[in-house]
């Protein structure tokens, strides 16, 4: 495996961790009445419900990480080819991006092919260290955080429209997910810069 490869392993790993970590917080883990666990039938319920919950954390996470795979495939080739990031090309991979939320993706996507870009320059082998190295200062890199952050709530927030299911639901979940995703981010930030 070559360093570039290195890198992005490393890169992406760190981001399906982060997914995870997401995934359990934003998903409310079904937890069954006391009384259910002593009636075998029910249990049987329960069991199925923790299937679909497990199901839905993995569907989850997929998800969450396709955006951030083609965005890490886009940053290598642009180093490799010293271009800018073409977002036509991304959007054509992406997939069915709705046509109002295109800008929102774009803008997205910008960001964080700039950000992989930076984390690929710089030098270590864990995670931390390409982030210590890219970002000098913990500010510079919490600010990166918020930029991302924010562009990829609006992009989310863009998607509603198009999301089967209550628009009460939707809006909770995209919100759970910004809340804590900025949080993980900042506890994250605040183990790198003080070690």
């Amino acid at each position: 495996m070559t360093p570039s490869e290195q890198k992005k392993k490393c890169i992406l790993d760190h981001e399906n961790a982060l997914a995870n970590k997401l995934a359990l917080r934003v998903f409310d883990k079904p937890k069954p009445p006391l009384w259910m666990l002593f009636v075998p039938i029910f249990f049987v319920f329960f069991a199925q419900k923790m299937q679909q919950y497990k199901g839905g954390l993995e569907n989850f996470v997929d998800n969450y990480l396709k955006a951030r795979r083609l965005a890490m495939e886009t940053a290598a080739e642009c180093l490799e080819t010293g271009s800018s990031p073409d977002v036509d090309v991304m959007l054509q991979k992406a997939g069915d991006v709705p046509e109002h939320a295109r800008s929102e993706f774009s803008h997205w996507m910008n960001l964080l092919v700039d950000h992989y870009r930076t984390l690929l320059e710089s030098n270590g082998s864990t995670p931390e260290a390409l982030i210590r190295s890219g970002y000098r200062t913990k500010t510079d890199y919490l600010l990166q955080c918020n930029a991302l952050n924010k562009a990829e709530n609006a992009f989310n927030l863009a998607l509603m429209p198009d999301i089967e299911g209550d628009t009460q639901d939707v809006r909770k979940i995209i919100t759970r997910m910004y809340e804590n995703v900025t949080d993980l981010r900042r506890i994250e930030t605040d183990a790198i810069y003080t070690s």
